[in-house]
Order: structure tokens, then sequence, then C-alpha cells
């Protein structure tokens, strides 16, 4: 739920954004781009973090690994935590940094669709939390940031800058 929640608030905030600075130079691929991985992606894999390490075996219950206390959580959230942090770090960061991030989280989300779907297959693993949002959002967010970066490079947008600070 909070993938959707954050995905919205991304969204909302791009098109709010364009339409208050119509008219100026930068491309409105970039912004979308920018409000995906920062709030989207960077906050929502942050916060999914802080869930991973606070709650881990609530999390490891709803995506349906019941035995064990649900330690492997800590780990998981330190993946979490650090592509949320490169994510809100493309605030700052353009061009190659961009494309950095985005590989790693691409690794990353496509990996966990990957072990949904295995236990899904495997071990009939209906969950919720391990067929639903979460592995929607798995394909969802990458495949949009990688959408919204290959515009803007085609496009000679932010995604070709140089990766030195955002002035």
């Amino acid at each position: 739920m909070p993938s959707l929640v954050f995905s919205a608030i991304a969204l909302a905030g791009a098109f709010i954004h364009i339409r208050r600075h119509r008219g100026q130079d930068r491309l409105a691929v970039d912004t979308f781009f920018i409000w995906w991985m920062v709030v989207a992606i960077g906050i929502g894999s942050i916060v999914g973090a802080l869930f991973h390490i606070f709650d881990g075996k609530q999390i490891a219950e709803q995506i349906g690994y019941t035995r064990g206390d649900g330690g492997f959580q800590f780990e998981n959230a330190m993946g979490d935590m650090a592509i949320g942090v490169a994510a809100v770090l493309c605030f700052r960061f353009r061009g190659l940094f961009w494309l950095a991030t985005l590989i790693v989280l691409s690794i990353q989300f496509f990996g966990d669709a990957g072990g949904h779907i295995y236990f899904l297959l495997a071990e009939d693993n209906t969950e919720p939390d391990n067929v639903g949002i979460p592995l929607v959002f798995d394909f969802v967010g990458p495949l949009l940031a990688i959408a919204l970066f290959s515009l803007s490079w085609r496009r000679g947008g932010l995604a070709k800058a140089p990766a030195a600070p955002a002035r």
C-alpha cells in the first residue's frame, strides 16, 4: 500500500510542478523522473526499509515467510535503504548518476519480483505482500523510471547532463 501512496504523491507532485512552472526550459520528462525517483522510489524505499527494520517479523509474515523470526529483514532493509538514499540524491545529481541509480534499483526490484514469482510457483505463496501490490511495483517502479530516463536522454534532457551537482 505505501507504494501506491508514494506513487500517487510523485505523479501529483510532478503534474503540479510542471503546471506551476510552465514555460521554463526544463523538459517535463525530467520533472517526472526526479519526482518518481525521489518520492516513489527513494522515500518509498526508505520507508520500506524502516518497516523491515522495526517490524521485521510482521513484514515476514505478511510476505508469507513464517519460518524463523524474520531476521533476514535487516539485510533486506539495508538494500532498500541504499536504493532509497541513492534515488533521493537524484534530486541533486544528474546524468550518469541517474543511470547508475537506475541500474541498481532495476537489479534489486526485478530480483525481488523474481523471488515473489518463484515462491508463488514453488510454494504456492499467495500472501498479498508476495503476489499483490509489491510484486506489481517491483515491475512498474523500475520500468517507469527506465522509460522516463530514456525519454530524457533522447530529448537531450538532464539524463545527458554531467553527473555534477545541479545548480
